[in-house]
């Protein structure tokens, strides 16, 4: 039964903010690695770009377990599903701070993306069967935004104490923290109630018929975009605008707040234009800013004003896109929105993968003009996706 009923107009913070604690547990265990190559490269006498492997394995093991995961275990109560996945989570993160060598860690990480991957259709799904349509836009970035706060708050702040106290003692606390945001949802959120049986038929129906899987393709090419630039930014920031190293952490604090700020507009303007028109300005934006990158010149206010508007606009893009999925099919909802999340985290490893190939080809400058490139491509996905949504209506 859904925690409020339709006619009610506040929303109901509490839940939804013990939901959005899980997403950004999401969040933090699978970048905190970033913020930790260092230390863990020197601990288990590894080099770093092994280190970045432990990202890749933890993208991967997500996207192939996210529609899985929906299949075998979805005449569960969606909260159980939620929780049994930050009970994962908290179980690789504390078998990670002890792993005495990488192939321990290595295997920890994979048990992330598994817990993971049901963590975050499942905070998506209940979170939107909390409130009614009208107000699923506010109510879904709230939720989402627990992932925003986890690259302003989340990556910084693991870097800063695995430096003080260990990239151990780090994943340890992180392991704690999951199972506190296990206890709040367990106790705030009380829908209890399972979602539609899905099957393997309807992972293909997903996958093949044209609304949904133009919708999911769209989710895969806008994440593409990002990360062709977003994967190498330190070292093209450190190249563009010659700043010291030092001074990439505060870029990225900033590039980070600004996407938190992005995310806090797309539910309102969601809800109150439409999910549509904000990814079509989305989409747009975010090219034009890439285009803005390429032919700007080494200005450093120029270019961190490229960057303000590049994070708000880009982010925008996920709130009511998660709104559209949930459209598609409201039976079939979480299986959609477990596509979702694979075709994210695929996104950002074909993204960070064309990033490393580029910058060896053709050099940093190319970054911006592949991330606008695949942005544009994503655009005439979109386009076709809303034909085909308006086509036909909702199941």
């Amino acid at each position: 039964m859904s925690e409020i009923s339709a006619t009610t107009s506040s929303l109901p913070m509490a839940p939804l903010l013990a939901l959005s604690s899980a997403y950004f547990m999401v969040g933090t265990c699978s970048l905190c690695v970033i913020g930790l190559v260092l230390p863990i490269s020197e601990n288990l006498n590894i080099s770093p770009p092994d280190v970045a492997w432990l990202v890749t394995v933890f993208a991967l093991t997500f996207a192939v377990a996210a529609p899985l995961g929906q299949i075998l275990f979805s005449r569960l109560a969606r909260v159980r599903i939620l929780c049994g996945g930050l009970f994962l989570m908290a179980g690789g993160m504390a078998l990670a701070a002890f792993a005495p060598d990488y192939e321990t860690l290595f295997i920890s990480r994979a048990i992330l993306g598994v817990g993971a991957a049901l963590v975050s259709p499942m905070c998506s799904a209940l979170g939107a069967g909390m409130v009614a349509p009208h107000q699923q836009g506010r109510a879904m970035a709230i939720v989402f935004g627990g992932l925003t706060v986890a690259t302003v708050v989340g990556v910084p702040l693991s870097a800063w104490l695995g430096s003080q106290i260990g990239w151990r003692t780090v994943m340890a606390i992180i392991a704690v923290t999951a199972m506190v945001s296990m206890s709040a949802i367990l106790v705030l959120v009380r829908d209890r109630s399972a979602g539609a049986a899905s099957g393997i038929g309807h992972l293909i129906a997903a996958l093949t018929e044209r609304r949904s899987s133009l919708a999911i393709l769209a989710t895969f090419l806008q994440m593409a975009s990002l990360f062709c630039t977003y994967a190498l930014i330190a070292p093209y920031m450190v190249y563009k605008f010659e700043i010291n190293p030092d001074e990439v952490f505060l870029m990225l604090l900033i590039y980070g707040s600004f996407g938190v700020l992005g995310n806090v507009f797309a539910g309102r303007f969601s809800d109150r234009f439409g999910p549509d028109r904000v990814i079509i300005v989305s989409i747009i934006a975010t090219t034009l800013a890439f285009l803005a990158m390429l032919i700007t010149g080494s200005a450093l206010w120029i270019g961190l004003a490229i960057l303000c508007i590049w994070a708000v606009t880009g982010m925008i893009f996920h709130t009511p896109q998660q709104q559209r999925i949930v459209s598609i099919s409201v039976d079939q909802r979480s299986l959609l929105l477990a596509l979702n999340a694979s075709a994210l985290y695929l996104g950002m490893s074909l993204g960070a993968g064309i990033s490393r190939t580029a910058s060896i080809h053709w050099g940093y400058d190319s970054l911006p003009a592949l991330s606008a490139g695949v942005m544009m491509l994503c655009g005439l996905v979109f386009f076709a996706s809303t034909r085909s949504l308006k086509a036909v209506p909702a199941r």
